[in-house]
């Protein structure tokens, strides 16, 4: 049996979006009501789940949404029969939305890996236990950090001033991944839309210790988002009720801005 089948969806209160796609394209469609249930609830923090053969248990990809997120944006939805969804493809390790190459990302890192949860590890009855405690405390921070960080803004973007909830990311300004310790610490993240936050998260845009943008420069990026980073550039975030931590701006400027 497949493995992706026993992992718990997000029907059944994990945070994963479980989906069957066909076995040649593994073609699967993203309802944006789910999408946006699941960015409330774990801000970045929930995989996407694609399998497709109910004979070969490890044939599916469990990816991280932060490594996609930047997919996921309103100009890609489908439209017609359709719509208020995204639809994506993957051909050759590359998940493609639209099944179009210009808007993919290659995941070949994410196919078939063991998934880090009890629903699907046969393991010894106290490893249930603890990692029950540990998935819910990881949710429970989660939330708690999304919601400090959104009221630390009054619930408006800070760059943007965009305010529908349903748009807003707690972006972690050290990346969740690379400092465990940090994690929930509220002046580690800036409430940014959506757009923003990818930009931020991939290193396109940054901020300085006076909170002006800087923007990223390199003439190997297209046209149409060198237009669009020009519109942030030497714009102030706002300020928040909390500062953010200067130190962690500039690790951010450091490691993860591309400059």
């Amino acid at each position: 049996m497949n493995k992706a089948k026993a992992i718990k969806s997000w029907r059944e209160g994990g945070n994963n979006y479980v989906l069957r796609g066909n076995s040649e394209f593994k073609w699967v469609g993203y309802q944006d009501s789910v999408i946006q249930t699941l960015k409330e609830n774990f801000g970045s923090g929930f995989n996407i789940v694609i399998w497709s053969s109910d004979q070969i248990e490890n044939d599916y990809y469990c990816i991280p949404f932060e490594e996609v997120s930047f997919l996921f944006k309103e100009e890609l939805k489908t439209s017609g029969k359709y719509p208020n969804r995204w639809t994506s493809t993957i051909v050759n390790h590359r998940f493609m939305m639209k099944s179009n190459n210009a808007h993919s990302v290659d995941i070949t890192k994410y196919y078939g890996i063991d998934i880090l949860s009890a629903d699907n590890i046969q393991v010894e009855e106290d490893y249930f236990i603890e990692n029950a405690k540990s998935e819910i405390a990881i949710r429970i921070g989660q939330s708690k950090f999304r919601n400090g960080v959104l009221k630390n803004y009054s619930y408006k973007c800070a760059l943007t001033g965009i305010r529908e909830k349903d748009l807003l990311i707690a972006s972690h300004i050290i990346p969740w991944s690379h400092r465990k310790d940090y994690r929930g610490d509220i002046s580690n993240g800036i409430c940014l839309c959506t757009e923003v936050d990818s930009l931020f998260d991939k290193g396109y845009i940054s901020f300085d210790e006076n909170h002006v943008t800087l923007v990223h420069q390199s003439s190997k990026i297209s046209h149409e988002l060198n237009e669009r980073l020009r519109v942030f550039e030497g714009k102030r975030l706002r300020k928040p009720r909390k500062d953010i931590n200067l130190k962690y701006l500039e690790y951010h400027r450091r490691e993860i801005f591309k400059g």
